[in-house]
């Protein structure tokens, strides 16, 4: 199964993204979510109730980002289990770029099920996912709409140069030297 779509959010870039990666909004914006534990900077687990074809289960599983570039975007790679319904596993790559004064996030998924999930069949699959994405997106538009912009962090500070050429003691200390070894070989030699 494969979604592929874009959405506009109404933030900077830097907002969608700590919004994305922050526990208390996907706990808020994901539809059915029971938990969301924030395990590391780049490891979630969740519970999620979800009905996909009168097949109601909890799902529990792990998200776990990858290649991340923030706030650029970032690979997740996901795995749901539920305990009667089977699993569902999958990558999505999330891109954020700035766009008429708030941000384009595109994603592609890619995801597989097993047990009774894959019995169901892709193109119902497919349909519950798509609801599930829209509801979520839904959620998490409004949620970001609410938010007062702030502005992104200054950029970090480009590191001060190092070598001989930068520090006037540098030379000063290469010139004693040269000194030393001069007059060394002058008066000794």
């Amino acid at each position: 199964m494969r979604i592929s779509d874009a959405q506009w959010i109404p933030s900077t870039q830097h907002q969608t993204w700590e919004a994305l990666t922050s526990c208390s909004v996907l706990r808020n914006c994901i539809p059915g979510c029971v938990q969301v534990e924030c395990k590391s900077p780049t490891e979630y687990a969740f519970t999620v109730r979800a009905k996909v074809a009168g097949l109601g289960a909890d799902y529990e599983g792990e998200v776990l980002l990858s290649d991340v570039n923030a706030p650029h975007g970032c690979t997740l790679v996901f795995e749901g289990k539920g305990a009667a319904a089977g699993l569902a596993i999958g990558t999505a790559q999330v891109n954020l770029t700035p766009k008429d004064d708030g941000t384009r996030l595109s994603y592609t998924v890619a995801a597989m099920a097993g047990g009774k999930l894959g019995e169901i069949g892709e193109a119902t699959l497919l349909k519950a996912a798509e609801k599930i994405v829209e509801k979520f997106f839904a959620s998490f538009i409004d949620y970001m709409s609410r938010q007062p912009r702030v502005a992104p962090p200054p950029a970090p500070a480009e590191p001060e140069p190092r070598g001989l050429q930068n520090s006037p003691w540098s030379w000063a200390a290469v010139m004693a030297v040269l000194l030393v070894f001069v007059g060394y070989h002058t008066f000794f030699t």
